[in-house]
């Protein structure tokens, strides 16, 4: 009974206790949980900024329509778009005599979307064989960047001796050169370096030379009877 009392002549001082705790504790739960919101949020930013990069590789490869002819390829290989981007080879690419002084290219990109390739031939691979290469690549992420990203490795041409391909190395160049020596067949026609033959004859036709050789042959029969 003296506690009961005690509570009814002491109720507003009690629940004014328990109104201040209740507040400190939601206090205390609400920070607690925007501590942990931010957290989530940096955690989310980091991922989404990690799984969203650029990422470019360069490759010397040998060209669609005869492996004695190599081509330089730039590609961004990454998920976002590459920016200002500087290649650099050590020791330096030897242009191709057949490209008539024409400078190397690729060596600064404004941009390459992500999942784009630029491709250009370069020189024969005797001027390539057997040398190794140190390519060195930055770019920025942002167009208006500072920071620059990079990637640095070691190309060795020696992977590429002794390598022969069985026919077209690519369906579209089959029919390419399929296309070709149809066109050139066509020309030789038609300036009448050969000649077309037509089978122009109708049913009507073939019929009646069906009977001429009937009749011949009967005729043949006889004179041997």
């Amino acid at each position: 009974m003296g506690f009961i009392h005690f509570l009814s002549e002491h109720i507003s001082e009690v629940g004014a206790i328990i109104t201040t705790v209740s507040a400190f504790l939601t206090a205390v739960a609400t920070f607690f949980l925007w501590r942990v919101t931010k957290i989530l949020a940096i955690e989310t930013r980091r991922m989404v900024d990690a799984s969203s990069q650029p990422h470019v590789v360069v490759t010397l490869e040998p060209n669609m329509w005869t492996v004695l002819y190599f081509d330089i390829n730039v590609s961004n290989t990454g998920n976002a778009a590459a920016y200002n981007i500087e290649i650099e080879f050590d020791p330096p690419l030897i242009n191709g005599s057949h490209r008539n002084e024409i400078p190397i290219p690729f060596n600064n990109i404004s941009v390459l979307k992500n999942g784009q390739t630029l491709n250009s031939n370069l020189c024969e691979f005797k001027d390539l064989k057997g040398r190794v290469f140190n390519v060195n690549i930055s770019w920025s992420k942002g167009i208006n960047s500072s920071v620059r990203q990079s990637n640095s490795y070691y190309y060795n041409m020696e992977v590429f001796e002794n390598i022969t391909y069985l026919g077209a190395r690519s369906p579209l160049t089959q029919i390419a050169e399929q296309l070709k020596g149809i066109r050139e067949d066509w020309r030789s026609i038609a300036r009448g370096q050969r000649r077309l033959e037509v089978n122009n004859y109708t049913a009507k036709d073939r019929f009646l030379r069906r009977k001429q050789d009937e009749e011949y042959f009967k005729k043949i029969k006889k004179q041997s009877d």
